[in-house]
């Protein structure tokens, strides 16, 4: 109850949050700033609505900013889902810009021998990931899966590339995996051919085979939700 009677305090906050979104300077304090808009869109869930082309906006901005400090950019790309599954059929209006976002963030490689640029893409994908489930939801939810349509190939080309993702970790995994199945249950037969394809069967498999208890349990509802798009006509 206390969190959704938070949305009284959103106005008086607003200007305080968004200088916080832009302060790409101090970028801890705009880390701080993206995961409290995830948080507050969680708590109040549509009533976040008003807000959000300023708040989408100052992402946006924060993605563009070239002297933006690296570590922000996955927590921006997560907080795209938490502002969709918020206000569901209301974040197709942010929806293209949101997924081109995705899709050059998709882009981004580490060389084999540089760990520490491998952690932070392994960071990147997780925040990719956590967005498009979000926004799938959201959609879902909202009864506008149709306007997914153009982006199936785009997003099941990121999954093929994980598939064959060496240096990917378990959080990665675990959250491809999660968004196969999320994706075949929101589109249904929409996309029988897409997942036929082999790579949908490894990245779940290697799920299967990981050891991790969550992992396995997503894969195994995956695979169900996988099998049953595959035996309809």
């Amino acid at each position: 109850q206390l969190e959704a009677d938070f949305e009284k305090y959103l106005m008086a906050l607003q200007p305080f949050l968004m200088m916080g979104l832009q302060n790409f300077e101090a970028y801890h304090v705009c880390t701080i700033a993206v995961g409290l808009v995830g948080d507050i869109a969680r708590a109040v869930e549509a009533k976040i609505q008003p807000y959000c082309t300023d708040i989408m906006s100052a992402l946006m901005q924060s993605l563009q900013n070239q002297s933006l400090h690296r570590s922000v950019k996955p927590p921006v790309l997560s907080c795209f889902g938490d502002i969709a599954m918020a206000i569901g059929a209301a974040f197709e209006p942010y929806l293209q810009v949101s997924l081109m976002m995705l899709l050059q963030a998709s882009q981004t490689r580490a060389p084999d021998d540089d760990e520490e640029l491998i952690e932070y893409v392994n960071s990147l994908r997780e925040g990719i990931l956590e967005a498009y489930t979000g926004i799938i939801q959201g959609l879902k939810d909202g009864n506008r899966v149709d306007v997914l349509v153009p982006y199936v190939e785009a997003i099941m080309t990121f999954l093929e590339m994980l598939s064959v993702d060496e240096t990917r970790d378990y959080e990665v995994l675990g959250k491809a995996c999660g968004l196969v199945g999320d994706f075949a249950s929101t589109m249904g037969v929409r996309v029988k051919d897409q997942m036929s394809k082999p790579f949908v069967a490894k990245l779940l498999r290697e799920g299967q085979e990981s050891g991790d208890e969550t992992i396995v349990d997503t894969c195994t509802w995956a695979n169900g939700v996988v099998a049953q798009i595959l035996q309809q006509p």
